[in-house]
């Protein structure tokens, strides 16, 4: 028997989890007298398959909870599982066991952790903890090394006290469609345009002498690793496919205006990807307002600029100060996390979730009230699909 389970969005994070579940591992070991390896088991990082011997020989399901976690197939199955498992120890004993762990890997935007997990909470204390998430403290340990603990401890300590053994659930099948408790139902995938409003090498404005950010085309413009001219790309990309969005990418161009300008499909998402640079090409400005101008419900902005890039830094009123007036109405919205500035790709890729999880709801919002509420000629009401999609 195995003390606990990991379910989590898996591909995702990685690194991050691995180091985690070690963790783990290697306190609860300190708990029990047992050794690491066998008081921890996950699935394969890297495969969707759901391995019902593993979740049966386990005695708690520890789930690190993001916005995408329900809409992956085999994290709805595991809590499943553990679901039935604590239903049939119900009837049989008539008291519940405290079987499921939710752990706030990142925070939910649209629903509260307790809503969609709906067992006892964690008792960790840490602000930044219920703030940010357990991602946040793994990623900045340095800084919130207690903290940290702090979350491992209270974690340890929900999977040592119980001990009670579940009942297998036999005839499980993982591949099955399942609906937990509390969970949200998954949706079909979305699409984002990425427009990368950059500069060629070539065709860097005058004063712009850092040229190593840059390359042949605009879609080269990498603000974080200078030379590695596919970084940025694949970061943007990578984060959207992990949150299940099929992602292009376009040139700040007449072309990619006129194909967002006329596309009305309020659930085409557009993510303008700014070098504050590029201000400063009088050409570009009509290019900009047009983004700018485009529905802010489907439409953001997000302006890498690399606290490595001294020349930047030393522009930084000038470079502000073309952008406010080049986007004055996204550099208007107020925001609840950061979008310009953004210093390193730690901190856009956060914000790019962040985005991508409001914009998609905002989306769903306003398909809704294309789909209004009207009775029918029957006088029924119309079914509605289920608002709202999850994403890490």
């Amino acid at each position: 028997m195995s003390h606990f389970y990991l379910s989590h969005v898996r591909t995702v994070d990685e690194e991050w989890v691995a180091s985690f579940f070690h963790d783990l591992c290697r306190v609860v070991a300190e708990r029990t007298g047992r050794s690491p390896e066998a008081v921890g088991v996950r699935g394969k990082p890297h495969s969707p398959d759901v391995s019902v011997d593993l979740l049966g020989r386990s005695t708690v399901l520890v789930v690190l909870h993001s916005p995408r976690h329900f809409s992956q197939s085999y994290c709805r199955a595991e809590l499943s599982y553990f679901q039935r498992r604590l239903n049939m120890q119900r009837s049989r004993t008539g008291h519940s066991a405290d079987a499921v762990v939710p752990v706030m890997w990142e925070p939910d935007p649209t629903h509260t952790l307790d809503t969609v997990v709906p067992y006892p909470p964690l008792g960790a204390r840490s602000q930044a903890y219920r703030r940010d998430g357990l991602l946040h403290l793994l990623r900045l340990k340095a800084r919130y090394r207690s903290e940290y603990e702090e979350v491992l401890r209270a974690t340890a300590d929900r999977i040592v006290v119980a001990a009670e053994r579940l009942p297998e659930v036999h005839g499980f099948d993982a591949a099955g469609s399942h609906s937990p408790l509390g969970a949200p139902a998954p949706a079909g995938a979305q699409t984002v345009s990425f427009v990368v409003a950059a500069s060629a090498r070539e065709d860097l404005p005058e004063g712009r002498q850092s040229s190593q950010y840059y390359g042949k085309t605009a879609l080269d413009w990498s603000p974080f690793a200078p030379g590695e001219h596919e970084a940025l790309l694949s970061l943007v990309k990578n984060t959207a496919t992990a949150l299940d969005f099929t992602a292009t990418v376009l040139p700040l161009d007449e072309d990619t205006v006129d194909r967002i300008s006329q596309d009305q499909d309020p659930e085409q998402l557009v993510v303008l990807l700014v070098d504050a640079w590029v201000a400063m090409h009088r050409e570009k400005h009509r290019l900009l307002a047009a983004v700018d101008e485009r529905n802010p419900e489907a439409t953001t902005a997000l302006e890498p600029r690399s606290r490595d890039d001294s020349e930047s830094a030393e522009q930084a009123i000038t470079l502000d100060e073309l952008l406010d007036h080049t986007l004055p109405l996204m550099r208007g919205q107020h925001s609840e996390y950061d979008r310009w500035g953004l210093p390193d790709a730690e901190s856009l890729t956060s914000s790019l979730r962040k985005v991508l999880i409001r914009l998609q709801n905002e989306a769903l919002k306003s398909v809704d009230v294309v789909r209004s509420p009207a009775t029918s000629a029957e006088g029924r009401l119309p079914t509605f699909p289920l608002l709202g999609r999850y994403s890490s």
